[in-house]
């Protein structure tokens, strides 16, 4: 034991230039030991307008004695549980292999397998705030670990989108509001191919788009120079294939030197009657049924919980544990709530995890954030579901009202006490029969109807038979007469 003292306070003297004793050197470590230090990944790829962000890992304990070999071990060490946490499946496809660098100040950098620094950890921390920046390995080293970190889909996927979009150059991303279409088509933009030009054609119009890639083709074709687009994102695509007819047309220039473009639309697109459009954009479809979305929101919630932690001035293992309990039940209920969509309305008419981000990670603020939630927000989009569904299809299942399951299942201690406050959702008004409420297609309109004295003989005659009750008055009409009828 006095022998590695020994060493180590040479090493420090060795390490200070300035004549210091060996008695402010230990007492310097000494103060230095069990030093508590949080750990937060850099994201260092965003673009420079973009909000930048650090995402909060987990704490090291560094000390006079942590040389850069033991920090290399613990950041991994915290790297790899943080993974298993957000996504104890798949570990989101990453590994410690995805770690870059690390920095301490701006003189401490620490390349994983580089050099080491002059300065040990605990001299770099020196009397900077207690934090260690992780850079992961992104574009420069030509790798997508960093953009799988920040948007937390899982890697092969990741790896399958830029795959598509840096080889057929054009990306249709299709799939029911809410499930962050428009989130990755702008981070697969800004990521690779920044600069880039974000079209909403909610609020603009087709002109206008047909305007600015026409003038910015004849750019391209001057090669005036400047700085022109790599990618251009065009969210909100009401209709697939007058786009891209419109982008077939506007973009004159050579394809190679066209710009990348990423569309989303929350349309559902048919091979069939869009083989043009599969020609010249490769398709993406998301659901709710499969990854990235089914995934996303319990990943998500989980990191919620883990920067939870970070704020948490008194460590309360019971208290972390509730509110664990309170987010797993989120996807839950959302599973539940889309299961119900299913059921009860169209095909295209689904609940999105987006939903549910704003959650609160504790339960004293979850609690009447989601009463409100879900009797100002929820109930009104069911209810708007449920009533489409039943003009186009009817009464497809046995009505179920969700709110019985979400009271049976209430997460928050005390939770009797809030059921009566959450709003019933009655079934959809019940009108005519299909048959009745919809005439056949060859049925002129009614206006027609009421010029034409044929048609207005037959719906009299027909409207006389229903009030026939009885069979045997049935039996005397003639046979080829019913048929018309």
């Amino acid at each position: 034991m006095s022998l590695s003292l020994t060493k180590s306070f040479s090493l420090s003297l060795n390490d200070c230039k300035d004549p210091v004793s060996s008695v402010e050197v230990t007492s310097e470590s000494f103060l230095r030991d069990e030093t508590s230090v949080q750990v937060l990944v850099h994201i260092s790829d965003q673009v420079e307008d973009s909000k930048q962000q650090d995402y909060y890992l987990g704490s090291v304990t560094v000390d006079g004695r942590t040389d850069w070999t033991s920090l290399d071990a613990l950041i991994a060490k915290t790297f790899r549980d943080y993974l298993m946490q957000v996504d104890p499946t798949a570990s989101l496809g990453l590994s410690c292999d995805s770690l870059h660098s690390y920095q301490l100040t701006e003189d401490g950098q620490r390349v994983i397998g580089g050099d080491k620094p002059a300065l040990s950890p605990s001299r770099c921390l020196g009397n900077s705030p207690s934090r260690i920046l992780v850079t992961l390995k992104g574009l420069r080293e030509k790798c997508v670990d960093s953009l799988v970190f920040e948007t937390m889909i899982p890697k092969p996927m990741t790896q399958h989108y830029i795959s598509l979009l840096l080889k057929h150059r054009r990306l249709v991303m299709s799939g029911p509001s809410g499930t962050g279409k428009t989130y990755l088509a702008q981070r697969l933009a800004q990521y690779a191919l920044h600069p880039t030009v974000n079209f909403n054609m909610h609020r603009q119009s087709n002109k206008e788009l047909q305007l600015y890639l026409s003038d910015l083709a004849n750019q391209i074709d001057r090669e005036s120079g400047g700085e022109m687009p790599l990618a251009i994102v065009i969210d909100d695509i009401s209709d697939a294939t007058t786009i891209s007819e419109l982008i077939n047309g506007a973009l004159t220039c050579k394809y190679h030197k066209c710009p990348y473009i990423i569309g989303t639309t929350n349309q559902p697109v048919k091979m069939g009657s869009n083989h043009g459009l599969h020609l010249s954009f490769r398709m993406v479809t998301f659901s709710n049924n499969v990854e990235p979305a089914n995934g996303f929101l319990v990943r998500y919630l989980h990191r919620k919980a883990v920067e939870a932690k970070q704020k948490e001035k008194v460590h309360d293992p019971a208290g972390h544990q509730a509110l664990l309990s309170v987010l797993d039940w989120v996807p839950q209920l959302w599973y539940h709530l889309h299961t119900f969509l299913e059921k009860h309305s169209t095909s295209d008419f689904l609940i999105g995890p987006c939903f549910f981000l704003s959650c609160p990670v504790t339960v004293a603020e979850f609690r009447p954030w989601f009463i409100d939630l879900w009797n100002q927000s929820i109930i009104p989009y069911l209810q708007e579901g449920a009533r489409d569904g039943s003009k186009v299809h009817g009464q497809k299942a046995v009505w179920e009202d969700p709110v019985d399951w979400v009271r049976g299942t209430l997460p928050w201690p005390n939770a009797q006490q809030d059921q009566s406050r959450l709003f019933h959702l009655p079934p959809p008004t019940v009108g005519p029969s299909t048959e009745e409420k919809r005439p056949p297609k060859e049925t002129p309109p009614l206006s027609t109807l009421e010029y034409d004295p044929l048609m207005a003989m037959l719906l009299k005659l027909q409207e006389s038979a229903n009030f026939i009750e009885s069979p045997e008055r049935d039996c005397t009409l003639d046979p080829s007469f019913q048929t018309t009828l």
